[in-house]
């Protein structure tokens, strides 16, 4: 059994909180880099080559975030292990993002009929 300090466990739960939280700020503000992007280059001048390797360039960094977040989900469910095994209840210190939803979704098994 993982013996885990309650304090320290307490603040890696509001830094997973927070990282999550700056994935997904991160990810509306390249949504709105588009955006602006888009209406700034009306009537620019900008060739459609031009352009497009730009919107390509913000459509690749938006990617990365997004795979960053499941990243995050992936470490999270790692740090979720750790607390089974530990003497605290998973829930002892906030549930992560979605953590419940995906508890459902594990717990079912395929059942094959021949």
């Amino acid at each position: 059994m993982l013996n885990l300090d309650p304090i320290k466990t307490q603040a890696v739960a509001d830094q997973t909180r927070q990282a999550f939280a700056a994935f997904d700020s991160a990810l509306v503000d390249a949504a709105q880099l588009t955006t602006a992007f888009l209406a700034a280059s009306q009537g620019s001048g900008l060739t459609a080559s031009e352009s497009q390797r730009i919107l390509k360039q913000i459509h690749e960094s938006a990617t990365k975030i997004i795979e960053g977040r499941g990243d995050m989900i992936r470490a999270t469910a790692l740090l979720t292990r750790c607390l089974e095994h530990s003497q605290h209840e998973v829930t002892a210190f906030g549930c992560p993002i979605g953590l419940e939803l995906e508890q459902r979704e594990t717990a079912r098994h395929l059942t094959l009929v021949a």
